[in-house]
């Protein structure tokens, strides 16, 4: 797989309820800003340099490349995907003589990035994530994931909640048959701080996210093959991108796959 084709694109959604402050448009108008998902997103990247825009002589060493980003902000207090982000992962740059490790596939940088570009408009109720993940280009991750544990654990416990993972891959990639093993690779990299429950049948509800899913294009021949029950002490976007990259991390290392997979996240929406 082309690391400049398809293989090498990163989707990340976030979905929920917008209620944008109730100054932003006095203020766009005062200095002529039109700010969308996209400029907001570009100049968060850049304020954390993770990734530029800007044309230089030598590499910037980008975690990603814009390609287009965009989000549903209707006021209607209904759940929509807030903020997507299509994005390029850069060819690794190979240095003569050294071999590098693969870098971890850059979910949570985007997914923060998102998440300040919306919080800078208004406030957001969280209520699911969804990624498009190139697994080829995921390094290995199990011992950063284990570590981080931890943070996740300091939390208060008022704040826990079940989420819905699903993940969707080529019908060829048999995951199904390992599920049990990924469940298990699931617990070990988050120390057991997140409870995991295989779900049969894996076409589980869905009910925090809001169709259709950016990259449903890129995802085409994708088929929901597992789904797992999740207890989490608290419910944030950083929870969100980790139990993302958990996920994404066990299937890499259960099965070797190296294609594309989908992989969503779902808080309880029961009450939205």
């Amino acid at each position: 797989m082309s690391d400049t084709g398809p293989g090498a694109t990163l989707i990340v959604g976030l979905h929920g309820v917008l209620d944008r402050h109730p100054w932003i448009d006095r203020v766009s108008a005062e200095f002529d800003l039109e700010e969308d998902v996209f400029g907001l997103a570009v100049k968060r990247a850049a304020a954390y340099a993770w990734s530029s825009t800007a044309l230089t002589d030598k590499p910037a060493g980008n975690l990603w490349d814009h390609n287009d980003a965009g989000g549903d902000w209707t006021q209607d207090g209904q759940i929509r995907q807030l903020a997507w982000l299509h994005s390029s992962l850069p060819r690794p740059v190979n240095a003569p003589g050294k071999r590098q490790r693969a870098r971890r596939l850059p979910v949570l940088p985007v997914v923060t990035v998102l998440s300040d570009a919306l919080r800078r408009v208004g406030t957001v109720r969280l209520t699911g994530a969804h990624a498009l993940v190139p697994l080829h280009r995921a390094g290995d991750a199990r011992v950063e994931l284990a570590e981080v544990a931890d943070w996740f654990a300091l939390a208060d416990p008022s704040g826990a909640d079940s989420l819905t993972v699903t993940v969707s891959a080529l019908p060829s990639a048999n995951l199904g048959a390992r599920a049990a093993e990924i469940r298990d690779a699931a617990l070990d990299r988050t120390y057991r701080h997140m409870a995991v429950e295989l779900l049969r049948p894996a076409g589980a509800m869905t009910a925090g996210l809001a169709l259709p899913l950016a990259g449903v294009v890129q995802a085409e021949g994708l088929r929901r093959a597992l789904a797992f029950r999740c207890d989490v002490r608290e419910w944030s976007t950083d929870v969100a991108a980790w139990t993302t990259e958990v996920f994404a991390d066990s299937i890499r290392a259960v099965t070797g796959l190296s294609g594309p997979i989908l992989i969503t996240v779902s808080s309880d929406v029961r009450n939205p």
